[in-house]
């Protein structure tokens, strides 16, 4: 109950609504009270008197009752729905501005799907639970105590006759509730699953439809989708059987009701109009208890619905300010790595031993072989991961100690896989500085090489590219890329493989607008066509996650060791290819 607390505390700020809709609650309690006393004054009173004037009397009171009814239960559903929509209004606002704040290796062990179905099916859930379940157990809750206290005053032997079954209830509820409980729990995983699977291949179709997996892949999502349907129809008979076997114990209340009742008038104890309002009592009584038992079913549902959400926002960053970080408002540039030693698993670490100085304005070029540690080398000068042994300084102060957002204000990254929004090129390209002019914007474009091509779209700058960029090419989103971290003007560039997919020419163009944007910034250059970083200040290399050496290119390529063996395997490969087009 402790989640579930939290969530109420949600409604707090709207106490002034949530205290009117309990008011309005206890008033639509009261009204179903009334017509059973109507039908029994009619019956004892009017109709054997033949008082044709206080029929009309009731006539136009049922009328004005079922209209007054009417007019709350709008103004209550009406704020009912209010509370429930700011509920979820606030919990996806929350969530989702607490996921931008968690650290990548939250989404590292976590499928988008799963993650989705967080800010979407679990909240859906929630907002359920407080919009239509929550409230109608308040309400069946105060009309089972309002109709118990009519029901003993006007006659306590018959009010135990009908309440005699209430323990049925409770056990026919422990009974189906232990084997519903695991199954909604499991159900509820399972249904994260499948959306993880379907994110999954929907991002993946292109892999899909080139290695003909259509067939295979949609039979392996129906199994998934076969299995909750099966499980889903296990809780369902479940739920059904719960119901049905509530819907016999109450039928045996109301028929004790009626054969104590019927004694009690051949006894002259009671007339028939006290009985008639006494069986309405009771249908008024039965069916909110029944919702009652109904509701726990509900309340397991939403209980780990509510559990997911809290737990990703009770999920904590694990790269944050330090206390005392300060703001670096202009940064020279300078890095240095100092016994550096990191590992996505702990056990397992990516970098060891990391010892590097770069000054302010070099151009710093990092090869390797695959999974040699390259990438993540640079990632950590953003943060985006905290090192585990050693420390990353930036003009002499340690990254801990600077704030995030000036670091990463300060640094452009361009990654081999250019992730785009599906807005126009100019947000795009204005993404990580709103404030920059269209002139800026256009100065950019044509450092990346794509002015040019932006201008023979229909609507040029405004033209909007679909879902990450889907109507370019490879390459263009990666120049795209270029254009997007250059106007941000960054003391720290790092280029990822950022020239990986373009054509030689463009990439010549690219290279020459790059060359003069890298002047007096401090550079990071992964690559893997060494060609692009012959004139690199220094050259980096690193295997198995260690730095093995470091020099220039006339340096390193003079010397045995990896640089070289990756020089001598790509020259041999031009060679070879331009052998082949010579004589082909």
């Amino acid at each position: 109950m402790g989640q579930f607390g939290r969530l109420l505390g949600y409604l707090k700020p709207y106490r002034e609504r949530v205290a009117l809709t309990v008011f309005l609650l206890l008033c639509i309690t009261i009204t179903p009270v009334a017509m059973p006393r109507i039908v029994q004054y009619a019956i004892d009173d009017v109709l054997p008197h033949r008082q044709l004037r206080q029929l009309n009397v009731i006539f136009w009171g049922v009328i004005a009752l079922y209209v007054f009814r009417g007019i709350l239960s709008f103004a209550l559903n009406y704020l009912i729905g209010w509370l429930g929509q700011r509920v979820v209004f606030d919990l996806r606002f929350q969530s989702y501005r607490h996921l931008n704040r968690l650290s990548l290796s939250y989404y590292d062990t976590r499928q988008t799907g799963k993650i989705m179905a967080r800010l979407t099916g679990d909240i859906d859930t929630i907002q359920y639970m407080v919009s239509g379940g929550f409230i109608t157990f308040l309400a069946d809750l105060f009309t089972v105590m309002v109709l118990l206290f009519v029901l003993f005053w006007m006659q306590w032997k018959l009010a135990l006759a009908a309440v005699c079954v209430i323990p049925f209830y409770i056990l026919n509820y422990k009974l189906f509730i232990k084997h519903i409980r695991p199954i909604g729990e499991q159900l509820r995983e399972r249904w994260d699953a499948m959306l993880g699977l379907l994110w999954e291949k929907l991002v993946g179709i292109m892999v899909v439809k080139a290695f003909a997996r259509e067939e295979y892949e949609t039979e392996h999502v129906m199994q998934t989708i076969r299995d909750n349907f099966t499980l889903g129809m296990t809780q369902m008979k479940l739920n059904r059987k719960l119901g049905s076997i509530a819907q016999v114990i109450r039928a045996i209340g109301t028929g004790l009701v009626l054969w104590y009742g019927g004694t009690l008038i051949l006894g002259r104890q009671l007339r028939i109009g006290e009985l008639l309002a006494f069986n309405g009592w009771i249908a008024s009584l039965y069916d909110p208890a029944v919702r009652l038992v109904d509701f726990n079913v509900t309340l397991q549902w939403a209980g780990a619905a509510v559990e997911r959400v809290f737990e990703t926002l009770d999920t904590r960053p694990e790269i944050v300010d330090a206390p005392n970080a300060v703001q670096v408002r202009e940064m020279k540039g300078a890095v240095e790595f100092r016994g550096v030693r990191f590992g996505y698993d702990k056990e397992h670490p990516v970098l060891e031993n990391i010892n590097l100085k770069v000054n302010s304005g070099e151009m710093i070029a990092v090869v390797g072989p695959s999974g040699a540690g390259k990438t993540t080398l640079v990632n950590l000068i953003a943060r985006f991961y905290d090192v585990q042994e050693g420390t990353i300084l930036i003009d002499g102060v340690e990254l801990e100690q600077i704030r995030l957002e000036s670091i990463r204000r300060q640094i452009g990254i361009v990654s081999q896989e250019s992730l785009l929004f599906s807005v126009t090129l100019r947000e795009n390209i204005k993404y990580g500085r709103k404030d920059a002019t269209d002139v800026e914007v256009l100065q950019a474009a044509k450092n990346a090489d794509l002015h040019e091509f932006i201008l023979n779209l229909p609507q040029g700058y405004d033209t909007k590219i679909g879902e990450d960029g889907i109507k370019l090419s490879v390459g263009q989103k990666q120049r795209m890329s270029i254009a997007r971290a250059t106007l941000t003007d960054p003391r720290i560039l790092i280029l990822d493989d950022a020239t990986s997919a373009l054509d030689s020419k463009t990439e010549a163009n690219v290279q020459a607008a790059l060359e003069r944007l890298l002047k007096g910034r401090t550079s990071f250059v992964i690559a893997h066509r060494l060609s692009t970083i012959m004139s690199a200040d220094r050259i980096i290399v690193v295997e198995g996650g260690r730095i093995v050496d470091i020099g220039t290119h006339a340096e390193l390529v003079a010397k045995p060791g990896v640089y070289q063996n990756l020089y001598n395997e790509q020259y041999k490969s031009a060679r070879d290819n331009a052998l082949e087009a010579l004589f082909a």
